[in-house]
């Protein structure tokens, strides 16, 4: 059977547990921002980042586990400046506060790394309303990017790595219920909010034409992780049965480090890969009409002006 098949199901049931190590290279003076770095697979890849000297800034919501992070890492002498940025991603506001901090600390952004996510168990808004599972997943590594976007184009050969899901297959857009207050799902929300990420990562990559800079969109294969840690009843059952199944978090974490360091994809950019394979996404990519709706709505629910970009 050829691997990956593409397919959520049989690649669920039968995920590969492992993968080819990257060689390791000479990252001094380069500079990571990495979100959902502080457990998982994201863990895993800050620190093989880490361990080639690259200067690394954690975006995480909990400053208990980011000072534990840093200070593991610091035990283990890698030479590169480590830091935090707090963050809470369901706050449309605290990004746009991170966002200005990344800016007055980065004078360049080699490797933006959007790798947090997160399965809400019910209906719930943020402070401006929309529906979570929306802006964790969604909308605020949309804000993130376009507010640091800048100062990616500026940094020659930088890379800008999203997190997306083998699930984006299944999302739909709809946009008479794009918060989903008539027909609420964990699955639904969050496969259309991880469909929504590559529609923005396409556009993205078209502008990002003419620099030396990149934009592509990985699902790292069933991997073993917290996402699912705040379900409930049949979705936390499965959660914990089908998690045996997973490949090992550090099979994850390579497979980040790959697209952002691997030659193979190089000059690549507003491709979706799949484990380790170019795959075609969710046909709905190809709607450019739906696409460029998506795009005028996130730009006017994060109070952006795409004029200014």
């Amino acid at each position: 059977m050829k691997r990956p098949t593409g397919n959520l199901w049989l690649d669920t049931f039968f995920a590969r547990k492992t993968t080819q190590k990257v060689q390791d290279q000479d990252l001094s003076g380069k500079t990571i921002v990495f979100t959902g770095g502080s457990d998982g697979m994201g863990r895993v890849a800050i620190e093989r980042l880490a361990s080639m000297g690259a200067d690394v800034h954690l975006v995480a919501r909990n400053p208990e586990k980011s000072a534990k992070v840093l200070s593991e890492l610091e035990a283990k002498g890698y030479p590169g400046a480590l830091s935090s940025i707090l963050c809470d991603l369901s706050s449309l506001d605290d990004v746009r506060r991170a966002a200005l901090e990344i800016l007055q600390t980065c004078g360049k952004i080699d490797f933006l790394i959007n790798c947090a996510g997160g399965n809400i168990s019910e209906r719930r808004v943020s402070a401006e309303g929309y529906e979570l599972n929306f802006v964790v997943n969604y909308l605020s590594s949309f804000l993130l990017i376009e507010l640091l976007l800048e100062r990616v184009k500026s940094t020659p050969g930088a890379r800008i790595v999203n997190l997306t899901s083998a699930t984006q297959k299944y999302g739909h857009l709809d946009f008479r219920d794009l918060h989903r207050e008539r027909k609420w799902s964990v699955f639904s929300t969050y496969a259309q909010a991880k469909l929504c990420m590559i529609m923005h990562a396409e556009d993205v990559a078209e502008r990002l034409r003419g620099y030396d800079a990149v934009i592509n969109c990985l699902n790292p294969g069933y991997i073993q992780s917290n996402l699912g840690h705040e379900l409930q009843g049949v979705e936390r059952l499965f959660t914990v049965l089908f998690g045996r199944l997973a490949a090992p978090t550090w099979v994850g974490g390579e497979r980040i480090v790959a697209v952002a360091l691997d030659a193979a994809y190089a000059g690549v950019s507003g491709k979706f890969i799949y484990e380790d394979a170019f795959m075609d996404p969710n046909p709905e990519t190809r709607d450019k009409a739906k696409a460029r709706k998506l795009l005028e709505l996130s730009f006017e629910m994060t109070g952006i002006s795409r004029a200014t970009k």
